[in-house]
């Protein structure tokens, strides 16, 4: 039972840093480019980077199902690149948190990049710095803890996820599933005191990184 529990564990931490990292990638040019940017369509982009927060993960599973799948274009495509499909497979799980999770991480990544005044970016532009150099030598430095607050509040929802994860990977003991499908298991087989453990572990890992991005946005508040 122990051995099967840390199992658990791992399978979701390993999901949400996945997730989590995934999520971090894209929503970087995106909070940047809400905060910084001007363009026409900066509203739509700004109704997409929040879309996933008022649809239910459910909706966002299947259509994650569709995408991958063998018998649409990019799962094909997937498929012949890899020789296998990614449906059902804990990556998927990944993929389908950092979108339910991508708006908070978003609006986070921003908070911490309002922080940062645009001229002190065009001042490092007009002495030829380059971007990477810019973000890591002006923006990064200003933004951080809004940006690891971002990071730790999109891990925290990620390791929680279930009604996305679990219609795209499924629920395989020792493949797929993690602590939230094994609690739902365990609810569907009556295993209360199953349910009461594992609801503890993921109660606590949830505290322990919802007490991180407070102490971090607290700081930034002050």
């Amino acid at each position: 039972m122990i051995l099967n529990d840390l199992q658990l564990i791992f399978f979701s931490i390993r999901g949400a840093l996945v997730a989590t990292l995934i999520a971090a990638l894209i929503a970087l040019p995106v909070a940047y480019s809400l905060e910084f940017k001007r363009f026409w369509w900066k509203p739509i982009l700004e109704v997409i980077s929040i879309l996933p927060l008022g649809v239910p993960p459910v909706i966002i599973g299947y259509l994650l199902l569709v995408l991958l799948s063998p018998k649409y274009f990019f799962g094909s495509f997937i498929y012949s690149v890899i020789g296998s499909s990614l449906v059902f497979t804990w990556i998927a799980g990944s993929l389908a948190s950092a979108i339910v999770s991508f708006p908070l991480i978003v609006r986070s990544f921003q908070l911490g990049f309002s922080s940062v005044d645009s001229n002190l970016i065009n001042t490092a532009r007009s002495l030829g710095l380059s971007f990477p150099q810019i973000f890591i030598k002006v923006i990064y430095p200003l933004s951080k803890k809004g940006i690891f607050a971002g990071l730790l509040i999109c891990f925290a929802r990620s390791i929680s996820e279930f009604g996305a994860t679990i219609v795209v990977s499924g629920n395989m003991p020792g493949k797929t599933q993690n602590i939230s499908t094994a609690i739902y298991t365990s609810i569907s087989s009556s295993d209360n005191s199953s349910v009461v453990r594992l609801s503890i572990y993921s109660i606590l890992m949830a505290i322990l990184s919802i007490t991180v991005h407070n102490i971090l946005v607290n700081r930034k508040l002050r």
